[in-house]
């Protein structure tokens, strides 16, 4: 398996909120909030520093599919396994953290991730 140079999503996201809550505003430590309710159901990616999920959509040029990002949790792409999200998560070349929600319009939790 190839070796690559990972880097704990929740603590750079961790420290990125720490730095917001010491009136850091400073583009280097700009992270969105995560979500209160969930508007999806399972494990999502969320690429915390645009704010943005992990999402697809249909290329008709070349008959794949691709991953695009939506503000939305709702479009984006719900995996059934925390295993699933992190492969998919390891393809983005950003920063990213696995959300989990048991249940749609309930409680939103961060999971760890490296990348």
């Amino acid at each position: 398996m190839e070796q690559r140079k990972r880097h704990d999503g929740f603590e750079r996201w961790a420290a990125g909120a720490t730095a917001r809550l010491a009136g850091r505003d400073d583009a280097r430590w700009r992270v969105f909030r995560a979500p209160e309710q969930a508007d999806f159901h399972g494990f999502v990616v969320w690429c915390y520093t645009q704010g943005v999920f992990l999402g697809q959509e249909f290329d008709r040029r070349t008959d794949t599919i691709t991953h695009c990002y939506v503000r939305n949790g709702a479009w984006a792409v719900q995996f059934d396994s925390f295993g699933e999200a992190c492969e998919r998560a390891f393809d983005i070349h950003a920063p990213t953290l696995i959300l989990y929600a048991p249940e749609r319009n309930g409680s939103v939790f961060i999971t760890s991730t490296e990348q």
